[in-house]
């Protein structure tokens, strides 16, 4: 009981400081990504036709439940997004716990550490943006989905409830809650299921019903989800034309620069890069920003080394499939972001959450990399040896601690800053009538005619900042 007490206290503390954070740096104001949804959907969120259309599993079914729930009951307040999104995450914490109580082998001050990093703030924008709740709920989704995997594989499948979820979760996760996020989940679901199988074949000489049914299970919900997504017609304001590969050949440093971009803002936030930029020099530079980038990319190869020399993939999969899941995802931004030729979009604090997993998965292996070399080590030289292997993990762990520390402390400082900047946004919005094309633009990040209807459906309907 003591044992479980002291996994899950920092859970609920990760949960309340993020709740701390809404509350000192956002506002009820629906802006951004919320003007498309009141335009697409309200006032009449209960509208079946507005539900069942052929791109359904595009536009992620379980967010009409919330919309529904929102209007209904809470008079469309973005809080009760927001508060979704801190319990999503919630979950994802609490899949983290469960692995931790389930392998002692992780030391406890290495799971603080991943929790600190999990709750780092770096995610701010899409915490504070409420429509984002979803996309939390995706990546708890996954990870426990992994730890399932994960328990599964090392018991031999004999928990039913283990069973019974490696075949539930992947089709109610892709078909109802991950939406686009779905992609790199389901190859790496397809890869692991893949992998099990075989070995077991190999083993045993037989099929494992088991592994069978969650393949089964992920591909069939990825082609159903790839049909629906051809359904859908998607706009991209200020994206440029021509082919990846055209862009590729005349421009192939921009896709480089792109990704060690995008890796080091897992590190450091992008408010705090930016922030460093200001100050000019070495470390203010893009060379600076590209060379810590490098670096992720190295822990990234290094902890897959570690994977493989140790043969720690044998005894858990979970921290691989976290690196490889963050790593996926990676790619799977540029994939879909080159588009606007800007090789700083990567850095966006709304993808932090999807890079975090292969972080995460990195911190678990250095850990269970240095109980390994441990046990393999005795005497007065093997321990020197074991001390030194023990720098390189040390080092790039300070690295990250260091990094989403500073973030988190700035993103403290700066919450009331988004919190004025938010009390303009609903000035703004409240005097949608009259205020000007360019200040709506700015302050509520969206068109301005798609602004003005947004508004006047939510004064015609008495929601948000218009609730009587």
């Amino acid at each position: 009981m003591k044992r479980r007490a002291a996994y899950l206290i920092p859970v609920f503390t990760g949960i309340l400081l993020y709740f701390f954070y809404i509350r000192a740096a956002s506002s009820n104001v629906a802006y951004s990504d919320y003007i498309r949804l009141i335009n697409s959907y309200l006032p009449d969120v209960a509208n079946p036709a507005k539900f069942f259309v052929p791109d359904i599993l595009t536009r992620v079914p379980v967010t009409y439940l919330g919309r529904i729930v929102n209007v209904k009951l809470f008079q469309y307040n973005t809080f009760f997004d927001m508060g979704l999104g801190v319990l999503s995450m919630g979950a994802g914490a609490a899949a983290l716990a469960l692995y931790g109580l389930r392998k002692r082998e992780i030391p406890y001050a290495w799971y603080l550490l991943c929790l600190f990093v999990y709750f780092s703030l770096n995610k701010w924008e899409m915490t504070t943006n409420g429509t984002g709740w979803v996309c939390f709920l995706s990546i708890s989704g996954f990870m426990l989905h992994y730890a399932v995997l994960d328990h599964a594989a090392a018991t031999g499948c004999a928990s039913r409830w283990d069973r019974a979820l490696c075949a539930a979760l992947p089709p109610v996760l892709t078909l109802f809650i991950a939406g686009p996020y779905c992609g790199s989940y389901s190859v790496i679901l397809i890869l692991a299921y893949g992998t099990l199988l075989a070995a077991d074949y190999k083993r045993e000489g037989k099929w494992n019903r088991i592994w069978l049914s969650g393949l089964a299970a992920t591909l069939a919900a990825l082609l159903l989800y790839l049909w629906s997504s051809s359904q859908a017609v998607y706009v991209h304001r200020g994206a440029v034309g021509g082919s990846i590969v055209e862009t590729f050949v005349s421009r192939p440093w921009f896709f480089v620069s792109f990704l060690l971009k995008a890796l080091a803002s897992s590190v450091v936030g992008v408010a705090q890069l930016e922030a460093l930029g200001q100050k000019g020099g070495f470390i203010g530079s893009e060379a600076f920003v590209w060379l810590l980038g490098a670096a992720v990319a190295g822990m990234y190869l290094y902890a897959l080394c570690l994977n493989i020399r140790h043969s720690l993939y044998k005894k858990t999969v979970f921290p691989l499939l976290l690196i490889l899941n963050g790593g996926l995802n990676h790619l799977l931004i540029l994939s879909a972001r080159w588009i606007f030729l800007n090789d700083s979009y990567g850095m966006s604090s709304r993808y932090e959450l999807q890079y975090q997993m292969g972080i995460l998965g990195i911190l678990l292996t250095f850990a269970l990399a240095a109980r390994a070399k441990r046990r393999t080590e005795s005497g007065v030289k093997a321990s020197a040896r074991f001390l030194r292997s023990l720098a390189a993990p040390a080092l790039c762990s300070l690295a990250i601690l260091a990094g989403n520390a500073w973030t988190t402390a700035q993103e403290i400082k700066t919450a009331p800053f988004r919190k004025a900047y938010l009390a303009v946004s609903r000035e703004l919005a409240l005097n949608y009538r009259t205020a000007s094309d360019e200040d709506l633009e700015m302050y509520l990040h969206s068109s301005a005619d798609a602004i003005r209807n947004a508004m006047r459906i939510l004064e015609e309907n008495e929601l948000n900042i218009f609730k009587k």
